[in-house]
C-alpha cells in the first residue's frame, strides 16, 4: 500500500504553500511503484505537505513542483513543456531527476546531458553557502556513497550535464556535474543526474553496489542526504515553511533499545537490564529467540523454566517481540531457508543446525515467523507485532511472511547497509520492482556487536564513545537510532548505563514500537498552511482529528511570526503549545514528554551514595551505602559473565550509613560488578580485584 496524499479541494485552496508530485508513471510506461513511491518517501520523511497530480495543469499551481521520474522526449507533450517552462519563468521552482529532453535544456541551464555507469560518489559544492544544503553538515552527508569501488567496476546509471548558465551543486567522483541549479525567469528549475528510486527504493532493498562505508556502528547518510537536500530546496522556496517532526512531542531525536535474547546467559541476565530500565523510567523491547529445539548449535534455552524469566520483562513495563526460532546463521540464503508454507507448529517445525560447515536443514522463512509469533502470544498474552532475524540474516522472502502473518515492523537490516537511518516500508521480495507491503523496517543503527575488536570489560567505554557520535549526528538531522545489545554480561549493563547517561536531555529514550507506532501515525497525516502577512495558520482534515498528543510540527523562522495558530478545515480552532526551536524556529506540539534524569537516585528528597574502596582491592572491599530515608536494601556481587559470586542478605535500612565487607577467597584477579538495589532503583559499581 502507497501511503501519499492526493490532490483534493482541501488542498487546492491553498496550493502556493504545497509541493505537487507530478506523477510520470504512465507517461514513462514504468511497470511499478518505486519511482512514486521514492519521491513521496523523501517528502514523507522530510514531513513536507504534497499532493500528487498527472496533471501538468493541476501541478503548476503549486509552490514547487517535482517530476517522479525522468523527463525524456516523450515524457511530455509539447504544450506540457512549455506550461513547465512558464510555470519556472513566473516564479515557480521544478525538480527533475534524468532530464534528457532537448526541448527543456534551456529551463534547467543545460547544453548536454550524458549516460554513464562509472559514477560511484556524489561531492556537493559546500563553498557555494547555497541554502539547499543547510542540513549537510557532515563530510558524510557532503560526499555520499553510489558504490564500492573497490569491488566493481560499474554502477548505477546516472547523468551528468554540461552547464550553460546553470550552477554546479554537486559533481561525481570524475568531476562531471550532478546537479544543477538555474535561475530562469523569475524561478528556479534543478536537475538532479539520477532517479529517486535509484538512491532510495534501490537502497532500501539493499540492492546497491555495496555502497555503505561501513556495516554497522557507524554514520550513513548516503539516502538522508538526498532527503534533507529536497527538504532544503522546498523550505528555501517556501518561506516559514512548516514540516511534521520526526520525533515525538518535543523531543529532538528518539533512541529505540532493544535486546535480542538469543542465549542461556541472556535468559540469566536480562532481569538486571529490566531492572535498570524500569528504574530510569523507559520501556526497551526484547526480541526473544523461541528456541525450543535441542541440536548441535544451542541448547533448548526457551522451555517452561525460563518462561518465567520472561514474565517479568513484562512484569517491568518492557515489551516482546520475535527474534525467530532456530537463529540461523544461512537464513538469508534461499536455497537454505525457502519461503515454506503456513501451519507451522512445535510439532511439525523441527529444523536442524549442526553449528558446523553442513547447512542448516528444515528451516524455513514461515516456519521461523510463524511459530514464534505464535508461541510468544499463547505463552504471555501479547500481540507479537515486531521480529528480527537471527544474525540479521535479510532472507529475500523475509518481508512476505511478515507481511502474511500480519506483522507490522521489522528491524532486521543495518541502518548502514540500507543507508538509511528513517523508517521505510518494506517491498516484497527485496525488489524495488516488486509490490510494496504493510510492513515497517525501522533499521539497526548501534549494537554490542564489534567484528573486528570485540567489545569488552577493558574497551566498552570506548564503544559508548562510538554509540554516542552515531547517535549525535543522527541527532543532528533528527534522525531516530536504534540501539542493540545482547543482555548476556553484565558489563555491557554498564556501557548501557554510560551511554544513557551521557545522552542530551533532549533525546527520547523509547522501547521500539512506542517509536514505531508514532511514526506509522504521523505517516497518515495530511495538513497544509497558509500565510497571510506574517500570521500563519497550520490547518488539519478534521477527519484526523484529535491529534496524536506525540505529533508536532517545526516552523522555519517562526520566532520571526507575529502569530501561529492552528486549526481544522472547518475553521474550527486546535489547542496546540508553542516553543522555541533551534535557532529562530517555532515546535508546535499538542503533549510534553519528561526526559530521563541524569541520574535518578540523586535527588534532594532521595539521595543514595554508594561507594566502593579501596578500587581496585586485593584482600577485602568495602562497600558504603548512604540512604536519606528508610529502604530496602540488597547487594550482589556479579562476574562480568553475570554468575553471581556473592550475595549479600537483602534488609531495611534506616537513614544513615550502612557498611558491608566483602574477601573473595577463591576468584581470579579481574573484573567484577556491585549491583545495588534500593527500593525500585539499581545502581552499579564497576571493581577491579588485583591480587
Amino acid at each position: 500500500m502507497l501511503l501519499t496524499g492526493n490532490i483534493s479541494s482541501f488542498a487546492s485552496v491553498i496550493y502556493p504553500r504545497t509541493i505537487a508530485v507530478l506523477d510520470l508513471t504512465v507517461n514513462n510506461s514504468e511497470t511499478g511503484v518505486a519511482e512514486l513511491y521514492s519521491i513521496t518517501h523523501i517528502l514523507k520523511v522530510a514531513g513536507l505537505p504534497f499532493s500528487i497530480t498527472t496533471n501538468v495543469d493541476s501541478a503548476v499551481q503549486y509552490g514547487v513542483v517535482i517530476a517522479s521520474s525522468k523527463l525524456e522526449t516523450f515524457s511530455l507533450s509539447t504544450v506540457e513543456k512549455d506550461t513547465l517552462i512558464s510555470y519556472v519563468s513566473n516564479g515557480g521552482c521544478l525538480i527533475a531527476p534524468n532530464v534528457r529532453d532537448p526541448y527543456l535544456f534551456a529551463l534547467f541551464g543545460i547544453s548536454s546531458s550524458v549516460n554513464s555507469d562509472l559514477h560511484f560518489n556524489i561531492s556537493f559544492d559546500i563553498s557555494l553557502g547555497e541554502p539547499s544544503f543547510r542540513w549537510l553538515n557532515d563530510t558524510l552527508e557532503q560526499t555520499i556513497s553510489l558504490g564500492d569501488s573497490s569491488q566493481f567496476a560499474t554502477f548505477l546509471n546516472t547523468r551528468s550535464y554540461t552547464t550553460s548558465g546553470a550552477t554546479s551543486l554537486a559533481v561525481y567522483n570524475d568531476s562531471e556535474t550532478a546537479i544543477t541549479k538555474h535561475t530562469y525567469g523569475s524561478g528556479k528549475s534543478y536537475a538532479l543526474g539520477f532517479s529517486f528510486k535509484s538512491l532510495i527504493a534501490v537502497n532500501q532493498t539493499n540492492r546497491d553496489y555495496e555502497a555503505q562505508r561501513v556495516y554497522s556502528n557507524g554514520f550513513e547518510p548516503t539516502s538522508d542526504a538526498l532527503i534533507l537536500f529536497i527538504k532544503g530546496i522546498c523550505a528555501q522556496t517556501i518561506s516559514n515553511s512548516v514540516w511534521l517532526h520526526t520525533s515525538p512531542f518535543e523531543s529532538s531525536a528518539t533512541l529505540m533499545v532493544t535486546h535480542d535474547v538469543d542465549a542461556t546467559s541472556a535468559f540469566d541476565t536480562m532481569h538486571l537490564y529490566a531492572d535498570y530500565e524500569q528504574a530510569r523510567g523507559f520501556s526497551s523491547t526484547y526480541l526473544i529467540t523461541t528456541h525450543y529445539l535441542d541440536d548441535e548449535c544451542m541448547a533448548d534455552y526457551f522451555k517452561p523454566g525460563n518462561y518465567p524469566k520472561v514474565q517479568y520483562l513484562l512484569d517491568k513495563g518492557h515489551k516482546l517481540a520475535s527474534h525467530s526460532v532456530g537463529h540461523f546463521i544461512d537464513f538469508n540464503d534461499e536455497l537454505i531457508a525457502p519461503l515454506g508454507t503456513l501451519g507451522n507448529t512445535t510439532s511439525n517445525y523441527l529444523p536442524f543446525d549442526s553449528c558446523i560447515a553442513t547447512p542448516t536443514m528444515g528451516s524455513t522463512v514461515l516456519g521461523e515467523t510463524e511459530v514464534s509469533k505464535n508461541l510468544l502470544e499463547s505463552l504471555f498474552g501479547v500481540s507479537i507485532r515486531t521480529f528480527r532475524a537471527g544474525y540479521l540474516c535479510f532472507n529475500d522472502k523475509l518481508t512476505n511472511a511478515l507481511d502474511t502473518l500480519d506483522y507490522q515492523y521489522n528491524t532486521t537490516a543495518s541502518a548502514n547497509d540500507v543507508l538509511t537511518n528513517f523508517p521505510f516500508q518494506s517491498f516484497k521480495d527485496r525488489l524495488s520492482s516488486g509490490v510494496l507491503s504493510d510492513v515497517w523496517e525501522i533499521p539497526v543503527t548501534i549494537s554490542d556487536i564489534f567484528h573486528d575488536d570485540v567489545i569488552s570489560p577493558e574497551n566498552y567505554h570506548e564503544k559508548v564513545a562510538i554509540w554516542l557520535d552515531v547517535v549525535s549526528k543522527n541527532k543532528a538531522n533528527y534522525a531516530p537510532s536504534v540501539l542493540l545489545i545482547h543482555p548476556t554480561r553484565v558489563f555491557k549493563l554498564q556501557a548501557e548505563q554510560d551511554f544513557i547517561n551521557q545522552l542530551p536531555d533532549d533525546m527520547m529514550v523509547c522501547d521500539f514500537e512506542t517509536y514505531a507506532d508514532f511514526w506509522t501515525g504521523r505517516n497518515s497525516i495530511e495538513f497544509q498552511t497558509l500565510l497571510s502577512n506574517d500570521s500563519l495558520t497550520v490547518i488539519i482534515p478534521h477527519t484526523l482529528l484529535p491529534l496524536d498528543s506525540a505529533l508536532s510540527f517545526i516552523v522555519d523562522n517562526g520566532q520571526d511570526l507575529a502569530l501561529i495558530k492552528a486549526q481544522d478545515d472547518l475553521g474550527n480552532p486546535i489547542a496546540v503549545i508553542q516553543s522555541g526551536w533551534d535557532d529562530n524556529g517555532v515546535i508546535l506540539h499538542f503533549g510534553y514528554y519528561t526526559p530521563l534524569s541524569v541520574n535518578p537516585g540523586n535527588t534532594a528528597e532521595n539521595e543514595t551514595v554508594f561507594n566502593c574502596y579501596p578500587n581496585p582491592f586485593s584482600n577485602e572491599l568495602t562497600m558504603e551505602v548512604n540512604v536519606n530515608k528508610q529502604s530496602r536494601v540488597s547487594l550482589s556481587i556479579h562476574d562480568v559473565m553475570g554468575h553471581t559470586v556473592k550475595n549479600f542478605n537483602s534488609e531495611v535500612l534506616y537513614p544513615g550509613t550502612e557498611r558491608y565487607k566483602w574477601s573473595p577467597a577463591n576468584l581470579a584477579s579481574g573484573i567484577y560488578i556491585c549491583h545495588l538495589t534500593i527500593d525500585d532503583r539499581t545502581l552499579f559499581k564497576k571493581i577491579f580485584l588485583s591480587k
